[in-house]
């Protein structure tokens, strides 16, 4: 083994809870030195994220059978058998070879378990007996699973399930269900068996679905959800087109049988080995979600022209920049980084353009697993940036080697990849000066030399953001936990090193630590080690090994960067609290539901990486009680209990079992036995809501028709929705008043229970919205709906109830998103979604404002602060007189947070 100067490695027990992440810190150690074994942490147990110095010689045989064996040898260090680890892939750079090996727990793969054993070539070897030095191994693995791994649940069963408990799934236009098989989710319990599916489609607003779902194979209750959405014969010929800024350009293309000639490039060296091609077509306006996943449809042609030239419609169009810029990605990822193509096999790259949305145009452009797709932009093709173009198909190159799932810290550093390979792929091709202002700039020629290049730019890689003053632990249900909000702050590390080296050591660099040394749950302080040991694998001067010190310092990535905290200024309820709405749809869009001094928390444990919570259960407890009170822990073995609700005679919350799903509850301040209030046999009933004794609940049938029941205190059950057919989510009640969103999500209904009589209202905006929020007052009722047209946004809105025609919006304090709102008779609260912030340009952590109802409805409000905490503040919920619950990021996890007055203004 070469002899390098010892470097510090943060060898740490990476921790991740889906709030954010926490990493719980082991010895570190420089690579001359032996790796001690490190202690689990609290929590789920896991093994060394980094090692290095472990082997004193080289290992003889392959890669893989050197890799295995060391893992064998040192099971004491990693505590997980090596049987339980599968070889998946092999990747080859020079001398350097790094083998993934995939964690199984008795046979099942454990999500997001891989390792990742570099090795290299041994110096001193015979070529006719081969050996590897093992130079480093990183990654995750889990130590303590003990989970049965036989389900319980069917899964058709789970499928089921789907959108009984998600109501977002149940709104999927042309919804095509994945299954995926058996997957183990670790936490501190143990671990979940869960059945994976991957639901594809859209929403009727236009958002792209690529659902990831994972159903407890025990239980039968949704553990986790997020969004993913990230050869033939050749007559090749060489064509003209014009690109939308109107230069000319020349084209690789191909001439077909009948003498016209379409957009097919079979120049680039991958024909010749896999008859891998760059291949464009024209969706001609169809929407969007005709081509979310899998392969090209048929009905989909080629970009074709009847002479060699391309221009006019396969202009404007996007399909000439399209064609072009993914040669230029193919190019480089060839040239600079030796890698064939997005797959690194050689396979053909698909680019689709001229998608729109509910015949609109289609703002974004994405990768969705196999192929490339681009609306426009205020009639700009998105695919005129080869950053954005760059961008996109990192992500699959990233997905075909660091796997980096997209949550949290991990889904950070996939977009940070991606705007770090975009940005150098544009600047090597304009000629960008590294010390450019501009050349961190993200999409800022998507305005087609409309406005000026800062103004235009989505992100910017030299913004110089820091993780101790702007990462931000954000809630899954925002910004997938803050994958764009954060990225910059690595991405910028990324980019400082490319500016101080020579960028295509730097290239090669962040490149070999994707491929070779992050795993799928990678994090921050994961990206250094891997960035410090790709560096060193490729045998770097000191100064450049500085230079990633220096970089990486620069930005607060640093060993026990998460143990920050900040400032709040109320009473802390509960602490590292995953909200369970965060992964059924947004039901229960609140810290807390709350009734005079008491509040019920429903809480879940996603990926329970954090402290071992009762997964997907209730805290009930008072505010009365002293400071630091616990609350009463509502919970089931083997089910899990959701969407409470409360009031002065008990708490009622939807049961999950392996059984079926149904109406339970308990007393009102959490106590006595769980107890059947309404379970039938054959549906499914969610949703509740108590008042006064009155229950309202969600009645599933397995037709997937959806009514709202209700049942009175002398036992009375009345169907308010009869008719065949309907559709209904978002259920509330108050003082005699039920009202939920109908038919395809863009429908308020309120119904009186005295009179019996039924009004609804269309959502204003209706064909790119969807109700997603409804609560009422003593006499009126407020709603939310979020608009997918051009850009995300919400409205809230608001109507008498005597009269529904009356709705008018509702002006709140500033021009953001409105995540969730909370009303009551005296005041009406809301925290903010930073568009923005998903697309980079972060504007500050979600505040929660609040207002007099009155003045609000009046247009008159002046809005004041519910608290002045440091971090972000989300799901407010309102009580009696100035009681406020909300959840904060202040500290390093998320609290469920409350104060019995307003703040009212903030230094």
């Amino acid at each position: 083994m070469t002899t390098r100067r010892a470097r510090r490695i943060l060898a740490a027990g990476l921790a991740t809870a889906t709030t954010g992440a926490v990493v719980l810190a082991a010895p570190a150690w420089g690579d001359e030195t032996p790796a001690p074994t490190t202690a689990a942490p609290a929590g789920v147990a896991v093994a060394p994220a980094t090692t290095q110095g472990l082997d004193d010689a080289p290992r003889a045989g392959t890669p893989r059978q050197a890799a295995l064996a060391y893992m064998a040898d040192h099971e004491d260090l990693y505590d997980v058998p090596a049987a339980d680890l599968q070889v998946v892939r092999t990747t080859t750079d020079g001398a350097q070879t790094a083998v993934r090996l995939q964690q199984r727990h008795d046979g099942v793969p454990v999500f997001g378990a891989q390792y990742a054993v570099q090795t290299e070539r041994s110096a001193t070897a015979r070529s006719a007996a081969p050996a590897q030095e093992v130079t480093s191994a990183t990654g995750t693995l889990y130590t303590d699973l003990t989970v049965a791994t036989t389900p319980t649940v069917s899964e058709a069963t789970a499928q089921g399930r789907l959108t009984t408990l998600d109501p977002t799934l149940r709104r999927v236009v042309g919804a095509e269900v994945g299954r995926g098989g058996l997957v183990v989710l670790p936490d501190a319990a143990g671990g979940s068996l869960t059945w994976h599916f991957t639901v594809r489609g859209a929403l009727p607003d236009g958002s792209p679905v690529r659902q990831e779902v994972y159903v407890d194979a025990h239980v039968g209750g949704i553990v986790l959800s997020y969004n993913n959405v990230d050869a033939v014969d050749a007559d090749p010929v060489e064509a003209t087109g014009t690109r939308m800024d109107g230069s000319a350009v020349t084209l690789q293309a191909n001439r077909e049988a009948d003498g016209s000639f379409t957009l097919v490039d079979s120049s680039r060296s991958m024909f010749d080995a896999t008859g891998g091609q760059l291949r464009t077509y024209d969706a001609e306006r169809a929407p969007y979600l005709d081509l979310v996943g899998g392969p090209v449809p048929e009905q989909v042609p080629l970009v074709s022209s009847a002479t060699d030239v391309f221009d006019g419609a396969s202009t404007t169009s996007g399909a000439v920049d399209a064609h072009v810029n993914a040669g230029k990605v193919y190019e480089f990822l060839a040239d600079e980084l030796g890698r064939d193509g997005v797959d690194g096999e050689g396979g053909t790259m698909y680019s689709v353009v001229n998608v729109s949305s509910n015949g609109k145009d289609y703002a974004n452009a994405f990768w969705d697993g196999s192929k490339m797709v681009y609306g426009h932009m205020d009639g700009v093709p998105l695919s005129v940036g080869l950053d954005v173009v760059g961008h996109e198909m990192t992500h699959g190159v990233t997905e075909h080697s660091a796997g980096l799932v997209y949550l949290n810290q991990s889904g950070a550093l996939n977009e940070a990849i991606s705007d770090y390979f975009g940005n150098a792929m544009e600047t090597a091709d304009k000629g960008i000066a590294m010390d450019d202002p501009t050349s961190g700039y993200v999409g800022e020629y998507l305005c087609n030399g409309e406005g000026t290049l800062e103004d235009c730019a989505l992100r910017d890689l030299n913004d110089g953001r820091t993780t101790q003053d702007d990462y931000e632990m954000i809630t899954l249900d925002i910004d997938n936990g803050g994958v764009h909000y954060n990225s910059t702050i690595v991405g910028g590390a990324l980019w400082d090193l490319r500016k101080e080296i020579d960028p295509r050591l730097a290239d090669q660099i962040v490149y070999r630590a994707a491929q070779n040394y992050l795993t799928p749950l990678s994090g921050y302080t994961a990206m250094r080690d891997a960035v410090t040991l790709a560096a060193q694998s490729l045998d770097v001067s000191d100064d450049v090994l500085d230079a990633v010190d220096a970089a990486f310092d620069a930005h607060g990535i640093s060993e026990g960067w998460e143990q920050r905290a900040g400032t709040q200024d109320g009473t802390v309820l509960a602490t590292q609290v995953i909200p369970a709405y965060e992964l059924y749809g947004g039901v229960d869009q609140e810290a807390a539901q709350v009734s005079g001094d008491t509040y019920v928390i429903s809480h879940g444990d996603a990926i329970a990486w954090d402290q071992g919570a009762n997964r997907f259960g209730l805290t009930v407890g008072r505010f009365s009680k002293p400071h630091g009170s616990s609350g009463h822990e509502v919970a089931e073995e083997g089910a899990f209990l959701l969407d409470p609700s409360v009031d002065s005679r008990r708490v009622v919350f939807t049961r999950v079992t392996a059984d079926g799903v149904g109406i339970y509850g308990v007393g009102d301040k959490g106590q006595g036995a769980i107890k059947r209030v309404v379970d039938e046999p054959g549906v499914d009933e969610t949703e509740p809501v108590t008042a006064n004794g009155t229950l309202a609940w969600l009645r599933t049938t397995p037709d997937g028709e959806t009514d709202v029941m209700v049942r009175t205190d002398d036992g009375t059950t009345t169907n308010l929705t009869p008719e065949a057919g309907t559709v209904a989510s978002t259920l509330t009640m108050r003082q005699g008043t039920v009202a939920w969103a109908g038919d395809d999500g863009t429908w308020v209904y309120v119904h009186d229970l005295a009179s019996g009589e039924t009004q609804k209202k269309r959502i204003s905006g209706f064909l790119f919205g969807l109700v997603s929020d409804i609560q009422l007052t003593s006499d009126r009722v407020f709603y939310s709906d979020d608009q997918h047209f051009l850009l995300p946004s919400t409205s809230l809105s608001s109507a008498p109830l005597a009269d529904l025609s009356q709705a008018a919006k509702v002006r709140t304090a500033a021009s953001l998103y409105l995540a969730q709102f909370s009303v009551t008779d005296s005041y009406l609260a809301y925290s903010t979604y930073d568009i923005w912030g998903a697309l980079g340009s972060w504007q500050g952590p979600p505040k929660v404002k609040v207002a007099p109802t009155a003045d609000v409805v009046a247009g008159s409000a002046v809005w004041g602060a519910v608290t002045c905490s440091t971090g972000a503040q989300l799901a407010p919920a309102l009580g009696d007189g100035q009681r406020a619950v909300w959840l904060d990021t202040s500290a390093a996890d998320t609290d469920v947070v409350t104060r019995a007055t307003f703040a009212g203004t903030c230094a």
